[in-house]
């Protein structure tokens, strides 16, 4: 199961560069952003499906469940501080699906580098 997580990840990460490079749009950075929020969740979901037999059922149950791989030491101790990652991810959620906040090209930019970061430290992490 961690494979497929793994694979819409991917394809997430794949779809939120794709909306970013779109034409010109109020909203597209908004909604390239919360793709890469599904992106860093999946991935998330693949550590935790594949070392905890388990998800998140709730979007803030990630962090949560990504300390407990790091305290259990099923993924590597230096990768503790990639739950930055999720709780920035987390944070920014309801402000690009639900409240309409206006995100720019760099915010774009720094969450997309994020993002790829996380899901590398995913990939080498399954392999």
């Amino acid at each position: 199961m961690e494979k497929t997580h793994f694979e819409q990840a991917k394809l997430w990460l794949e779809a939120a560069q794709h909306t970013a490079s779109s034409g010109e749009t109020n909203n597209k950075y908004a909604v390239a952003i919360a793709m890469l929020i599904h992106a860093i969740i999946k991935a998330n979901d693949a550590l935790t499906s594949k070392f905890l037999s388990t998800t998140a059922k709730r979007h803030d149950d990630a962090r949560r469940l990504f300390e407990d791989l790091i305290k259990r030491n099923l993924i590597k101790s230096e990768y503790s501080s990639y739950k930055q990652i999720i709780q920035e991810a987390i944070n920014n959620k309801a402000r690009a699906e639900y409240r309409g906040s206006s995100f720019s090209k760099n915010d774009f930019e720094r969450m997309e580098r994020n993002t790829e970061k996380f899901i590398k430290m995913v990939e080498d992490t399954l392999k």
